[in-house]
């Protein structure tokens, strides 16, 4: 693409960075030849910046009670509040917008999505999703892969053969995949959460490898040297018995459910969801627990019997005076991803041969079609093809999110990639927005499934932990989505002096599934 036509393109450059915390930076390209002028808008990140260096906020007596506060308005967060439904609850979110990391942006109209692409039918997404009266759609479409200009449909099943490698290296690709179908995943659950993927794929093509390193960075934030066997294996085992048969979806991604909850919660309950209210303590008492949180420039303080902290366990651990010093550990313990998502919008068709497309050795790892499941729908016309490239980065390159001029870079980077995968790819979008998020997908890693995160998201006397972090084994809404349930019920007990909340919260983290 030459300069001059790369100018005209616009960039949108949103989302939250540094500790969790929100910002906005828009990169507006100029109308003429000249290079994009770039153009910073929005909130900082100098509270949460404080917050991760010690420093302590005052913290006013209780001006306010709650019988139940929710920390974060994301999927979690929402869907807790709705779960809870009329009882004494309020909601604070620190960003302008609810959603979280599943987030539903427009162009024009149409929506698309920033993160969480997916659920599979019968999952709590799902359920939740019909009960709000949406009908996720099936994709009906296994993952092909695109490498080296090859198109090879449904990848890991009749795919194989069609790898563009030679003889050699789809062979190795077989073994590995025999080798892998052999393994008793629930068996030898704790043996392969101990160990990393790399003692299973070292000893194949480094080809191999290079498709892992796309698969594990989007799916669980981890490269395969990192990642935990036991998730490698189950990823694998999936892909050959069709799990993503089971896959169902709107545009939007699962920001259509948020989005869904935000449209039925706000008239019923808008005064007790609260945004741009960021915590700076959560205090544990006998009687209850004071949240102090900042709204509209001004310290306060609210009185809760319960508190349900619907937030990454890096924020958690930073917010919650006196934690028991093995759960503060397990909780620092858990690792996070930097994770943007760079949408490619063009105003004609340029790609709708695969819903999610994976494109080892590129500067992201996968792409979707936004509107794959209603493009085949009666008098459906495809106004804009957008396409949402997953672009995991590693943990040293989170700073780089904090810099507009690397954003920009990083989302021409992935335009100049996408252009290169196929002969029909190589067009111009009419914008393209980059929206990244410093900390939202926790990682994979060896011993987080089946040891740190049991120990990280124990319950306190009044405190639950929910978000997808306490579950597992990768990040997924449905896990928010049926703790937040989980946590209701806790709430329910708490609030009424019955015993019984921890057991429940037990049994609940032990039902995460492979």
């Amino acid at each position: 693409m030459s300069h001059s036509r790369r100018d005209f393109i616009k960039y949108v450059v949103v989302g939250s960075v540094a500790a969790g915390c929100p910002i906005d930076h828009t990169l507006l390209a100029a109308p003429d030849s000249a290079p994009p002028v770039p153009r910073m808008e929005g909130e900082h990140f100098e509270i949460c910046h404080q917050i991760r260096d010690g420093y302590k906020f005052d913290r006013p007596s209780p001006a306010k009670k709650a019988a139940v506060v929710i920390i974060g308005g994301g999927v979690a967060g929402l869907s807790a509040g709705y779960f809870l439904g009329g009882q004494d609850w309020l909601l604070l979110e620190k960003e302008a917008h609810f959603g979280g990391n599943a987030y539903q942006e427009e162009y024009d109209g149409q929506p698309f999505a920033t993160g969480s692409a997916y659920a599979y039918r019968g999952d709590d997404g799902d359920h939740l999703a019909a009960e709000l009266g949406l009908k996720l759609l099936p994709v009906d479409n296994p993952d092909p892969t695109i490498i080296n200009k090859t198109f090879v449909p449904d990848t890991w099943n009749a795919g194989l053969d069609q790898l563009p490698y030679p003889k050699a290296v789809i062979a190795s690709f077989k073994k590995f995949r025999d080798q892998v179908m052999k393994l008793d995943l629930t068996a030898q659950m704790k043996e392969l959460d101990a160990q990393p993927f790399t003692n299973y794929t070292a000893a194949h093509a480094p080809e191999l490898r290079q498709w892992w390193d796309a698969y594990g960075p989007s799916n669980w934030g981890c490269t395969t040297e990192e990642t935990s066997a036991l998730i490698g294996a189950d990823a694998l085992q999936g892909l050959i018995t069709g799990f993503d048969a089971h896959r169902v979806i709107l545009p939007g991604g699962l920001g259509c459910i948020t989005h869904r909850l935000v449209e039925v919660m706000v008239p019923k309950y808008k005064e007790r969801m609260l945004d741009e209210a960021t915590v700076v303590a959560v205090v544990p008492g006998p009687d209850g627990v004071n949240v102090t949180y900042l709204h509209g420039g001004e310290l306060i303080t609210v009185s809760a019997k319960a508190v349900i902290m619907c937030v990454a366990k890096y924020i958690s651990a930073r917010l919650i005076s006196d934690l028991p010093a093995e759960q503060k550990s397990a909780m620092h313990k858990t690792r996070y991803a930097p994770y943007p998502v760079v949408n490619l919008i063009f105003d004609k068709p340029v790609y709708n041969r695969g819903y999610d497309n994976w494109c080892p050795g590129n500067t992201f790892t996968d792409f979707i079609v936004a509107d794959w499941t209603i493009r085949n729908t009666p008098g459906y016309l495809q106004k804009n093809n957008i396409l949402s490239c997953y672009t995991p980065l590693r943990e040293y390159q989170r700073a780089s999110l904090l810099r507009e001029e690397d954003c920009q870079a990083l989302a021409a980077n992935v335009l100049a990639d996408f252009q290169k995968i196929l002969p029909d790819t190589n067009v111009n979008p009419i914008e393209v927005r980059i929206y990244r998020r410093g900390h939202p997908m926790f990682m994979g890693v060896p011993g987080q499934f089946t040891k740190n995160r049991l120990i990280a998201a124990q319950p306190l006397d009044r405190i639950f932990f929910g978000n997808a972090d306490s579950s597992g084994p990768e990040s997924l809404t449905s896990e928010s989505i049926r703790l937040s349930r989980v946590a209701a019920d806790w709430c329910g007990l708490i609030l009424a002096g019955k015993p019984g909340g921890k057991e429940l919260a037990d049994k609940a983290l032990l039902a995460a599934t492979l």
